[in-house]
């Protein structure tokens, strides 16, 4: 009987990973990705294929952009890139 309860507690411990949380806002914890960006048309035209646009960041750090990337395993915030595989990066005010 104990044994099956071991087992009943592990399956169930060993499931709850499978679960994929939903209906969730991302949280951005990193402070140097507080700023939302919104890009021109000329620069619109310049960023490669396959990368989503819809939730831009700047980091505070370096200028660049960053984008929202949904992974199988994780979302995180990635450097935008040009078609020439360039990371797209604002002037840094002075």
């Amino acid at each position: 009987m104990k044994n099956q309860i071991i087992l009943a507690g592990a399956a169930a411990f060993g499931l709850s990973g499978c679960v994929t949380p939903s209906g969730t806002a991302m949280n951005v914890s990193d402070p140097n990705l507080q700023s939302r960006a919104t890009l021109p048309a000329e620069v619109l035209d310049t960023v490669a294929p396959g990368q989503d646009v819809s939730d831009i960041r700047v980091d505070a750090r370096d200028g660049c952009l960053m984008y929202r990337h949904k992974g199988p395993v994780e979302t995180t915030y990635i450097p935008l890139r040009n078609k020439k595989g360039r990371a797209i990066c604002v002037k840094r005010e002075a």
